[in-house]
């Protein structure tokens, strides 16, 4: 049986120090860069893709304003 694992995401969002929890089973950069970006435009179309390699989502979220991204499993 998988068991959900408590993350703290944190990151700057133009400039403004950001943080959130989330659930998963796994988490990863890839996740971390995809959470971010859901987090900072939760109503937008301008979230990065789940699929995306690293270098890519690293690349999308400073266009998008989203940097210094970095997460830890929060117990």
């Amino acid at each position: 049986m998988s068991e959900l694992v408590p993350y703290a995401v944190h990151y700057l969002f133009d400039g403004v120090r950001q943080h959130f929890f989330k659930l998963a089973v796994h988490f990863s950069d890839v996740d971390a860069i995809h959470s971010a970006s859901a987090h900072a435009y939760p109503e937008s179309g301008r979230k990065i893709a789940e699929h995306a390699t690293l270098e890519a989502a690293r690349i999308k979220a400073r266009q998008l304003g989203i940097t210094q991204i970095r997460w830890n499993v929060s117990i």
